[in-house]
């Protein structure tokens, strides 16, 4: 089982996605509350601008489960760009997770055109 990366300072995003649910529940905020990562919130699917990526937040664990299509409409989401940012992170001069990572790298300014 493959569990989501999530970046701790990402920039939350609100946008349409395939259909009005999904868009209603990846637009929620994600308060980070009592649940170490994503908090304790109605909020059931994750969505990652950074990565343009979809997962089931498994609550009370911070683990994201990758989801490739819609629980409500059936529509395939978009492929995960997380290996082309990782490229592109390591352009930037970038070597370890303990580095900082370029603010312009924490949303989807890295690939919006």
């Amino acid at each position: 089982m493959t569990f989501a990366l999530v970046l701790k300072d990402e920039l939350h995003a609100v946008r349409k996605h395939c259909c009005e649910r999904m868009t209603a529940q990846v637009n929620l905020p994600s308060p980070f509350a009592e649940g170490p990562v994503l908090g304790s919130t109605d909020k059931r699917i994750y969505w990652s601008p950074t990565f343009d990526e979809y997962g089931l937040i498994c609550q009370p664990s911070p683990e994201v489960l990758p989801i490739s299509h819609c629980p409500f409409c059936g529509g395939t989401l978009p492929p995960s760009r997380r290996s082309e940012w990782l490229r592109k992170l390591e352009a930037t001069g970038w070597r370890t997770w303990g580095d900082p990572i370029p603010k312009h790298m924490l949303s989807q300014e890295w690939y919006a055109v």
